[in-house]
């Protein structure tokens, strides 16, 4: 299984954020290239070799996912250069597929791959002081900035911050880093790495915002009753929110409940498409010659809605059609076009600016056996 986790941003200023990069414990080495002992050249010649020679563009799909897998290790080894041309391959490759999905993908790991080749110049000089001595403030404070911010590497970004000579930057690392098991203290921090927020730009700002919402989302999901009201009214506050997080409304469900966190709605069981997990994914299987929805309280706060849509990895072959429609306040904001297979994604970004009631729905006109019909991450934004 593939753990490319996606985030359905469409801003290039995100795209540091739309999966997840799992650093190596050993802080300096986890991100020096000269320790890895995986021969990339020849990986790379054997994607090459795998997309010439591929009989299908299914085949053809499956070599591009299996070039971004290749470009996620080599950005954790931190050889970004290289990581940008294994990205470019995956384009190539992605392209002559024509698999929406893996060309979306690819696209966005190559900018991802590029930010990361173009501001680890800037920090590298840095990087190798700490080499020499690891109580380097100043260079502790910019690349822990670049290992969080950039690579949204939190573990090992608060690691360097903590011992960092940004004084704001250090405090918060630390308190991080030493208790997050108090509900008080998690939102104490999260408030923090908004306010610090406020003060930066660009990329810096949106990362900051987006680590304050994963621990307020971990206070709100532990709380109960009133604890659980007072902290989702915080959350309203904030630029993001995944529709996952919210409390849904005026459920009509299909043969199957509502999927939450990334489930089909029945177990523990997790839906993927073309082998990814959507951690903030819903699952909502229409009825037969019917539909299935969901609806959520907006309240007009919220500008813009954003979500991929798919059925989920299955060997069962569905032979019918689904529709998904986006509705705000009653009117049709968004309607997919028809799918009928697997292993593609359609894309939404709507405006929902003065909705009060947001609705997803999916539907089948006809029999809907096997119709596992998911949204990918769907969230609402501020702007």
């Amino acid at each position: 299984m593939r753990y490319l986790i996606h985030n359905i941003f469409s801003h290039k200023l995100l795209v540091v954020v739309l999966m997840i990069v799992f650093l190596g414990t050993s802080y300096v080495r986890g991100a020096d290239p000269s320790s890895q002992k995986i021969n990339f050249t020849e990986r790379y010649k054997e994607l090459l070799l795998e997309s010439q020679k591929a009989p299908t563009k299914e085949y053809m799909k499956e070599v591009a996912f299996d070039a971004m897998e290749a470009c996620q290790t080599v950005i954790k080894a931190g050889d970004y250069a290289t990581a940008l041309k294994f990205a470019a391959l995956a384009v190539k490759i992605a392209k002559l597929s024509g698999n929406n999905h893996a060309i979306t993908s690819a696209n966005r790991l190559k900018l991802r791959s590029s930010l990361l080749n173009r501001e680890y110049r800037k920090v590298e000089k840095n990087h190798k002081k700490l080499k020499q001595d690891a109580n380097d403030s100043k260079s502790a404070t910019i690349y822990g900035k670049f290992v969080a911010l950039y690579l949204n590497q939190w573990k090992e970004g608060l690691f360097w911050l903590a011992k960092g000579d940004d004084t704001a930057y250090r405090t918060l690392a630390k308190k991080e880093l030493s208790n997050l098991n108090d509900e008080a203290t998690t939102l104490a921090i999260a408030n923090g790495w908004l306010q610090l927020a406020e003060n930066e730009k660009g990329l810096a700002k949106r990362t900051l915002e987006l680590h304050a919402y994963d621990l307020f989302r971990r206070a709100w999901s532990s709380s109960l009753g009133a604890d659980r009201a007072r902290i989702d009214a915080m959350m309203n506050k904030l630029p993001i929110r995944y529709l996952n997080d919210m409390l849904e409304t005026d459920v009509i469900k299909g043969p199957f409940p509502l999927g939450k966190n990334g489930s089909l709605g029945v177990g523990n069981e997790k839906f993927t498409v073309n082998n990814l997990v959507f951690p903030n994914g819903l699952g909502l299987h229409p009825p037969s010659n019917g539909s299935a929805r969901v609806r959520y309280n907006l309240n007009s706060q919220y500008k813009t809605f954003e979500t991929g849509v798919a059925l989920m990895d299955d060997t069962y072959v569905f032979r019918g059609t689904i529709y998904f429609w986006v509705v705000g306040d009653g009117k049709v904001l968004w309607k997919s076009a028809p799918i009928r297979g697997r292993g593609d994604v359609q894309y939404c970004r709507v405006s929902v600016k003065n909705v009060k009631t947001l609705e997803l729905r999916t539907e089948s006109p006809g029999k809907a056996l096997g119709a596992h019909a998911v949204w990918l991450d769907p969230h609402i934004l501020k702007y």
